[in-house]
């Protein structure tokens, strides 16, 4: 079996998604990714067999690649709030708790003191 070459609109579609895509179908094929021109992502898959399945093929290239792409978007738009989370995670400070807000260390109003003598 000869390769199977096709190209992608590098304005529609991220190399990294390619790259991904192309990681996903590397058990099977072998790849090579070029750029023969700024807009353009060419890729070629030659199998790693003979008895590699080779009916479509390229849809299902194609169709991971959107996946990818899709996924690559969807990380972008919630970037802000996937930091929010892991900001929220880490610091120690409840951002949606008002008592823990401007609640007294002293005062120990969820009862923490408590529930650490208690396991002693």
């Amino acid at each position: 079996m000869s390769q199977l070459v096709f190209d992608f609109d590098a304005n529609v579609f991220r190399p990294a998604a390619i790259k991904k895509a192309a990681y996903r179908f590397g058990d099977q094929w072998f790849i090579e990714i070029t750029a023969p021109a700024s807009d353009r992502v060419r890729v070629a898959l030659t199998p790693k067999s003979g008895s590699a399945p080779v009916n479509l093929v390229e849809g299902q290239f194609r169709n991971e690649v959107l996946d990818q792409e899709l996924r690559e978007s969807v990380a972008e738009e919630t970037e802000r709030v996937r930091n929010l989370l892991l900001a929220q995670a880490f610091s120690g400070i409840s951002m949606t708790d008002s008592v823990g807000e401007s609640g007294d260390y002293c005062a120990d109003p969820l009862g923490i003191s408590q529930s650490q003598s208690m396991e002693r």
